[in-house]
């Protein structure tokens, strides 16, 4: 569904949609920005999720910045994207996306998963993901409404395989629990 490099369109398209995909570079198209700092002193228990590089830790009483949000690990755990559907506060440890200039968020979310951050990593001890090395990169880019479809698609995949995961993780205690009546 995203185009192999080099090609302008990709092998796999919803119906409806043709014409090559716009070349463009990443930061002009979601460019992210560095968090913002808040130490666990100053966090007020509050409803606004406080995203850090591995996800959610914590709740704040103010935001920084309104939903929807994609944001990525910038230091320690990278590549580890997350789509946030509240306002939030993007904490010092991750990048956000400041603008998705016309773009749909969980497209752009998708396509940054794609994108394989990890592999823009630096440093042996704790990793670190430099914006700037990200922005430059060359991707191809849809229509808006080509990638409304591609974003729903890909959320109803993940919401079907949380739904199996948790059935899977049902029937796998449940055979633990009959194993262990019936070897006593």
């Amino acid at each position: 569904m995203f185009p192999r490099n080099g090609a302008a369109v990709p092998e796999i398209r919803f119906k409806g949609f043709s014409g090559d995909w716009v070349e463009r570079k990443l930061g002009e198209v979601a460019p992210l920005q560095r968090g913002f700092d808040l130490p666990k002193s100053k966090m007020k228990e509050g409803k606004y999720p406080v995203v850090m590089s591995n996800g959610i830790n914590g709740y704040h009483s103010e935001f920084k910045v309104k939903s929807p949000g994609v944001v990525t690990g910038r230091s320690g755990t990278i590549g580890n994207l997350h789509y946030v559907e509240t306002d939030y506060w993007p904490h010092n440890t991750a990048l956000w996306v400041t603008n998705f200039k016309g773009n749909n968020p969980l497209y752009v979310y998708y396509m940054y998963i794609k994108l394989d951050l990890k592999r823009f990593g630096t440093g042996s001890g704790v990793p670190t993901l430099n914006r700037n090395d990200v922005h430059d990169t060359l991707i191809s880019i849809p229509t808006p409404e080509e990638q409304t479809q591609i974003g729903n698609y890909f959320k109803n995949l993940d919401h079907l395989l949380t739904l199996r995961q948790g059935e899977l993780e049902k029937l796998q205690h449940l055979k633990k629990a009959l194993l262990e009546k019936m070897f006593v």
